[in-house]
């Protein structure tokens, strides 16, 4: 198991994640994934994905209101030191609304989930 990181070390995790899917590049954020996570996450997806985003709501501005959970949905506190598996989670600001993100991470901090939702949307996966 990987050592113990803070909450702000998986929040700006988080942060770069979408920041990779936005600019298209599927190479580096592949390589934050698991295997398992790659072989069903591939770029027509998630770059797919996103396309259809930016077309709903215009390029991304920026996160916000960026935090921590585990996977229970129990939130952690900034700066907080962590172990084990975690959640990400960040209001992606776009031109013309928003999006919220979600990147679920195993204990080794590599990525395995990937949402990307509307703001009102029902029960999710993680």
């Amino acid at each position: 198991m990987r050592p113990a990181t803070t909450t702000d070390d998986v929040a700006a995790l988080t942060e770069r994640v979408f920041r990779l899917v936005d600019a298209g590049d599927h190479d580096t954020l592949r390589t934050l994934m698991t295997e398992e996570t790659a072989a069903v996450l591939t770029a027509d997806l998630v770059l797919g994905t996103w396309a259809r985003a930016v077309a709903d709501t215009g390029n991304l501005m920026g996160c916000r209101g960026t935090g921590v959970e585990l996977l229970d949905g129990t939130p952690v506190e900034a700066g907080e030191t962590v172990l084990g598996s975690l959640v990400g989670h960040t209001v992606l600001e776009c031109e013309a609304g928003h999006w919220l993100g979600r990147v679920a991470l195993d204990p080794e901090r590599r990525i395995v989930g990937l949402l990307v939702v509307p703001p009102d949307h029902g029960e999710l996966p993680f």
